[in-house]
């Protein structure tokens, strides 16, 4: 006699779509190569940082590609255009994992303020909130060393249900790296719990919760 399946739990829905929205930025990468290549940027400096636009919708950004220096600064501009709140999350995969994992613990969270989550430690990248028509400013200095994460960076959403719908698109370097975060999603850099080779944030600088007013 068959036992009947048990649901499954908040964390282990969220690693599952977590690899089926990677699995998706694949295969369009393979039908569609690397991303178009851009104007050549100027990398912003603390005295005068760059000023980025990312705009959030239900559910996807724009622009579909973000094009960021290491270790240069730059003012996030991120407006949300769709009738959600919405965040950004830009960091590698570990710290997008970290996330995915962290929010599936408001699951069921009563209707309100969006709860307070924890930032994951070592997280060197940065996460904005916002809510539907809003805008907030954030100005954020590029770790150093972040076109080194073997698994690519990316700008993620991971308010509950938000990643599973594709929001999420790749972090492209001066040296093409966009394409080789897809590469490493698919040599299996993506696992679930008990799975291994979560890459964790590289750094330990700090960057405090923000999210509009």
């Amino acid at each position: 006699m068959r036992r009947p399946a048990r649901p499954a739990r908040p964390a282990q829905a969220a690693f599952a779509a977590l690899g089926l929205t990677v699995g998706a930025m694949i295969v369009a990468a393979c039908g569609t190569g690397a991303p178009a290549a851009t104007p050549a940027i100027s990398p912003g400096t603390s005295a005068a940082p760059r000023e980025l636009n990312i705009v959030t919708r239900d559910y996807t950004y724009v622009p579909s590609t973000v094009d960021l220096v290491p270790g240069e600064t730059v003012v996030l501009h991120v407006i949300n255009g769709g009738l959600e709140i919405h965040e950004a999350i830009l960091g590698d995969m570990g710290a997008q994992v970290a996330w995915e994992e962290a929010e599936a613990a408001t699951i069921g969270h009563p209707p309100g303020p969006t709860p307070f989550v924890p930032e994951p430690t070592g997280f060197d990248g940065v996460r904005v909130v916002v809510g539907s028509g809003q805008r907030v400013d954030v100005t954020w200095t590029v770790p150093a060393d972040a076109a080194a994460a073997a698994g690519g960076w990316f700008v993620g959403c991971h308010i509950p249900g938000h990643w599973a719908k594709g929001m999420v698109v790749p972090v492209r370097f001066p040296d093409g790296a966009a394409s080789t975060s897809l590469r490493g999603a698919r040599a299996g850099v993506v696992r679930g719990p008990g799975g291994g080779r979560l890459h964790a944030a590289r750094g330990s600088a700090r960057v405090p919760y923000i999210r509009g007013t």
